[in-house]
């Protein structure tokens, strides 16, 4: 490939001794990797070496082998592209292919050719490889597993793969400013704990709280509080976010977790996003599912647009399979059958396209901006003194 250099004559280009760093300590910054920015303007958090070192650990103790070769479509600006498996692969020695843009058509090709045994990717990239023209006769048995995350990952979806394809997926949830790997779901819990994030790895520590961080129980709603080595020194430059996203004087608590033994955490439970109805909060997850369950629909997002009488109603933006023809009625009708009333969405867009940010997450800005989420009240993210 024009402009790229071979391995070998890499190596043989370096001199022989080492490169010392004598001064270099675990806490300095490695890098200043920017949040995705979907609920808010991005922040450059601090990642020091001691953050990578720790979730490099964790990652290879519960997920990558010495012969894995993984497939990373994920840009290397954002987390989930340069820390998730990427960066623990090449230290554990290990193979990484990297491609310049997302290609549906052209990741499938390379797992069967690279016979690529990890695959990571978010719920929009498993949809997309479906709609692939070579879905039908992709070869993907060499995969030891899939891993999603940054939203939740559609039941009909992981029975098509795993139906079609016998992939088994793992499902987790990590940001920027912890980890990555902070939660993980295990592919046997893939369907049986839909919408759930599973439970933390090791050497993380979480519990859900409320407003006067006081710990909350199994089904409550509360803000959720980590601890750990793998978390973020602060955001660059900007000591107002690092001052409401880490809360040092929490760490004399020790953390607490309801119900590990049988269960995990849902986002739900976090009271990330909702919309606000007249007769309570609607998450906009049951709206999805439902949507989702119908044939002709290949994506779909869910928001909260303001009401003058009852301060918030539902929209929900659908974009269809090829050649697909239902309605907004027919879909509406759907969303009726299967939901309370008052969660029904007032409307139903069929848009050509969804807003991808670049991380490939479907994003609440771009062709949606006349929609907005809306957060919990003070909610943020506090981290426990390591």
């Amino acid at each position: 490939m024009p402009g790229s250099v071979l391995f070998a004559e890499a190596m043989a280009a370096g001199v022989e001794q080492a490169v010392t760093t004598p001064t270099l300590t675990e806490e300095d910054t490695a890098a200043l990797i920017f949040t995705g920015g979907t609920t808010g303007l991005p922040k450059a958090a601090q990642v020091s070496h001691r953050m990578i070192a720790w979730n490099t650990l964790n990652t290879i103790i519960h997920d990558l082998h010495h012969d894995d070769v993984y497939l990373n479509v994920f840009p290397l600006f954002h987390t989930g592209g340069l820390f998730v498996y990427t960066l623990p692969q090449i230290i554990l020695g290990g193979t990484v292919i990297l491609l310049r843009q997302f290609d549906p058509a052209q990741v499938l090709d390379l797992i069967a050719r690279e016979q690529v045994t990890v695959f990571a990717g978010v719920p929009t990239m498993y949809q997309l490889l479906t709609q692939a023209g070579n879905w039908d006769t992709a070869v993907l048995t060499s995969l030891r597993f899939c891993t999603s995350g940054g939203a939740p990952l559609p039941v009909p979806l992981v029975e098509k793969y795993t139906n079609e394809k016998q992939v088994k997926f793992k499902q987790g949830f990590g940001m920027t400013e912890f980890g990555p790997g902070i939660f993980a779901l295990a592919a046997d819990d893939a369907i049986r704990k839909a919408g759930s994030i599973g439970r933390p790895n090791f050497f993380v520590d979480a519990r859900i709280v409320d407003d006067e961080n006081q710990p909350l129980g199994p089904n409550q709603i509360g803000e959720l509080v980590l601890k750990g080595p793998s978390a973020s020194s602060g955001y660059f430059n900007n000591p107002e976010a690092s001052a409401e996203a880490i809360d040092d004087e929490a760490g004399s608590t020790p953390a607490t977790w309801p119900s590990t033994t049988t269960s995990g955490i849902s986002p739900s439970k976090t009271a990330k996003r909702y919309v606000h109805l007249w007769r309570g909060k609607c998450l906009p997850g049951g709206n999805r599912k439902v949507l989702y369950a119908h044939p002709d629909v290949h994506m779909c997002a869910v928001v909260g647009l303001p009401d003058p009488k009852w301060g918030e109603v539902g929209l929900a933006c659908v974009v269809l399979k090829p050649n697909a023809k239902a309605t907004a009625d027919e879909l509406m009708q759907q969303m009726r059958h299967n939901l309370a009333p008052f969660k029904v969405p007032k409307r139903i867009e069929i848009l050509p396209e969804l807003p991808i940010s670049g991380a490939g997450k479907k994003s609440s800005s771009g062709r949606c901006k006349h929609v907005s989420f809306k957060r919990k009240k003070n909610q943020r993210l506090r981290r426990f003194r390591r």
